[in-house]
């Protein structure tokens, strides 16, 4: 995080005496519904092994091969993309306290996206994902999606208006908080069947086809999980008030938020249809999961009142 709260406060406090003795403020509470739009970048890595070297596909699994291929336990990236989560309804409440030309501000935001779905394209720093691109369905792609994707946000913001007491009055502020993320992340491989051509489509002999590649044809490997997690954030926010009442105010605030990376580790729902493990049949097949470049634009009418 490239701001703190406490940090956002102190300048406030150093404007403010700049300006010398400010007349008494006024406490508000404020509520705003909107829409906001975001952005979610995601990447999954892992060990990949090739197909052959699954053990539990193999009615005896020491006959599953041993060579370097199958050994190769380096943790490779296998996908990457950027999701567009769409639009989605926000609301905000808040309680601040105005005086002068400034307002420092305590605000709850919440919204909620359905989501996005990118191909699960095999990434080019994994040679043993890339060669398995002709054994997946032409029917069902590889794919990666991000799902009921929300953020519960509690931010402290700092506003400064250009002009006091006029009708209208644009504003602009910066703020900094803790945001709670939540997000279903699934990513889904099926092969081919048998019929489907599986056994060619890997270079076999569909005459004389070895028991492993019969096992492995229409198998599903698929992670399906929830990532939940708290991360620092930033915003910059500009508006325009219009006065209402005495104390009354309605308002429009844009705000351009980014927040910090998750990671997490997860064991997959299941591994080319059997046990989550490796091609040992033991080792649990894990992977680590990065959500990045979160944020986006919400931008919220609404009412403030003061008293």
């Amino acid at each position: 995080m490239r701001t703190t709260a406490p940090g956002i406060l102190l300048a406030g406090l150093a404007l403010t005496s700049a300006t010398g003795a400010a007349p008494a403020g006024e406490t508000y509470v404020s509520i705003g519904l909107g829409f906001a739009t975001d952005e979610i970048s995601a990447s999954t890595t892992g060990v990949n092994l090739p197909t052959r070297c699954d053990s539990l596909l193999y009615a005896n699994p020491g006959d599953a091969p041993s060579g370097a291929a199958c050994t190769d336990n380096t943790p490779r990236r296998f996908f990457g993309d950027s999701f567009d989560l769409g639009g989605a309804l926000a609301g905000s409440i808040g309680i601040g306290y105005a005086w002068n030309r400034f307002r420092v501000e305590a605000e709850f935001l919440g919204g909620s996206h359905d989501g996005d779905t990118r191909p699960g394209i095999a990434d080019a720093g994994n040679p043993t994902l890339q060669g398995k691109n002709s054994e997946w369905s032409p029917d069902s792609p590889p794919f990666y999606r991000i799902s009921n994707f929300r953020t519960r946000q509690l931010f402290v913001n700092l506003y400064y208006s250009f002009g006091e007491g006029a009708l209208w009055t644009p504003y602009v502020g910066v703020g900094a908080g803790l945001a709670r993320i939540e997000s279903d992340y699934e990513g889904n491989y099926l092969r081919r069947t048998a019929a489907d051509g599986y056994v060619e489509a890997i270079g076999g002999d569909p005459m004389q086809p070895e028991d492993w590649q019969l096992a492995a044809a229409g198998t599903l490997s698929r992670l399906d999980t929830r990532v939940r997690d708290e991360a620092f954030g930033y915003r910059v926010l500009a508006g325009l008030e219009r006065r209402l009442g005495d104390s009354t105010h309605g308002f429009l605030t844009v705000r351009w938020s980014d927040f910090g990376d998750i990671n997490s580790t997860y064991t997959w729902a299941t591994l080319r249809s059997h046990a989550p493990v490796r091609a040992d049949g033991v080792t649990p097949f894990t992977t680590d999961q990065a959500l990045e470049d979160i944020g986006g634009l919400t931008a919220t009418i609404g009412i403030r009142y003061g008293f």
